[in-house]
């Protein structure tokens, strides 16, 4: 039997873990390029958005289903509150549209759990490459000091141009320590997160089968409402129309007889030709 959780916990897990991936990308993508080291920019920026990026679609797929009803059901209260028929055929043509789409991510879910797995995974990595750049940062702003101490030229103009530039040089580096050191911090709060992710993403693909389950009996009953109108029809409605209109049809025999004694004969086709 599947485990289940409370939804009220894995929905705050679930938007804890994207609050924190999200604070993750926004806080690269903040800063200029030219302070991002190249690890950084190859390695831990671009993993972070393609954890972003490539699960985005499965995420705006179910907002979208989730805002398709919602408009479903404002529009039929609205129909409701002003009297106005309300379109079985269209809302069963949505919520098929629906329905198919969490049928068909359901049969997607050993995938999806993969992908986010993986991609995790490459998050909890990261840690070795923050702890690797900030050592060689480290080194390289030692580096950059000495030289600065040790700058001596005899011309003072060319002193002065070396002075500042190892001045900046430094700043520089420091302001990517600074910058490796707040990623390591939102990177520990990631980590923190990751014991419970397992739990998440398996609560998440749950969820997504099970409302693929009710949607598609939902929309049954909604198939078998339109098919007992559809019966009923015939006896409110279509019997009724069929005898008005098999007394019509009797009556027009009597127009038909009109039409032909006055178009037929002999005095109609003198008229005729002598018009």
């Amino acid at each position: 039997m599947q485990k289940e959780y409370p939804r009220c916990n894995i929905k705050r897990h679930f938007r804890k873990i994207i609050f924190v991936l999200l604070t993750l990308v926004l806080f690269l993508t903040s800063c200029s390029s030219e302070l991002l080291p190249q690890v950084l920019a190859s390695a831990t920026q671009d993993t972070v958005l393609q954890v972003k990026e490539e699960n985005a679609d499965v995420f705006v797929e179910i907002q979208r289903n989730i805002d398709l009803v919602t408009k479903l059901k404002a529009d039929v209260q609205d129909a409701q509150l002003n009297n106005k028929p309300v379109s079985l055929n269209s809302i069963i043509k949505d919520l098929e549209t629906v329905t198919q789409s969490y049928e068909k991510l359901a049969g997607q879910r050993d995938g999806i759990r993969q992908d986010l797995l993986g991609r995790v995974k490459k998050v909890e990595n990261m840690q070795k490459t923050v702890d690797a750049e900030i050592k060689t940062l480290q080194e390289r702003e030692v580096d950059y000091t000495e030289q600065l101490r040790l700058v001596n030229d005899h011309d003072p103009d060319i002193a002065k141009t070396r002075k500042e530039s190892l001045t900046r040089a430094i700043k520089y580096v420091q302001s990517q320590i600074a910058l490796w050191r707040q990623f390591n911090n939102v990177q520990r709060d990631i980590v923190i997160e990751m014991s419970g992710i397992q739990r998440t993403i398996d609560s998440f693909l749950a969820m997504i089968e099970s409302t693929g389950i009710v949607f598609r009996e939902g929309l049954n009953l909604l198939y078998l409402q339109r098919d007992i109108n559809e019966a009923i029809a015939l006896f409110a409605s279509d019997i009724p129309t069929m005898e008005q209109l098999t007394q019509e049809m009797e009556k027009s025999w009597d127009n038909l007889d009109y039409l032909l004694e006055t178009l037929t004969g002999v005095a109609s086709i003198g008229k005729a030709i002598s018009q």
